[in-house]
């Protein structure tokens, strides 16, 4: 299964995390990423490496969903932890479809993962710019 790029994407958006604008909501939202970002390139194509992927994910839209943002990025903050949810659920549905025989099924998935994974990047670029003003 070739997702090994999609899902480091993922992980290296993560890494990016957002800069400048509202000081101490830049510095939370960093630290808030650091479970995907520790990960580093270090993502493979085994369905444990997406299970791994997937428990990182969770765990950093829980630390997202902590953060209070400022008034102009509430929605885009939202908007985002949903886009995680989704992504979540597609690295799940990569890992149990590798294990399968169904190649129909995993390219489903894949392409499942490569949308959601297109959708985090839009709403962590649109989170940036409300939080940079």
């Amino acid at each position: 299964m070739r997702l090994s790029s999609a899902a480091v994407g993922l992980v290296l958006l993560a890494a990016v995390g957002c800069g400048g604008g509202d000081g101490s909501f830049t510095q939370d939202y960093n630290r808030a990423v650091r479970p995907l970002s520790e990960l580093g390139r270090h993502v493979g194509t085994k369905p444990s490496s997406f299970d791994r992927l997937a428990t990182r994910t969770a765990e950093t839209r829980a630390n997202l969903a902590k953060l209070d943002p400022p008034d102009g990025a509430k929605d885009e903050l939202a908007t985002m932890l949903s886009r995680l949810d989704e992504v979540v659920t597609d690295l799940r549905a990569v890992a149990r479809t590798a294990r399968g025989h169904d190649v129909v099924k995993q390219r489903r998935a894949a392409r499942a993962l490569v949308r959601s994974s297109s959708e985090v990047e839009r709403a962590e670029s649109r989170l940036k710019r409300a939080v940079e003003g």
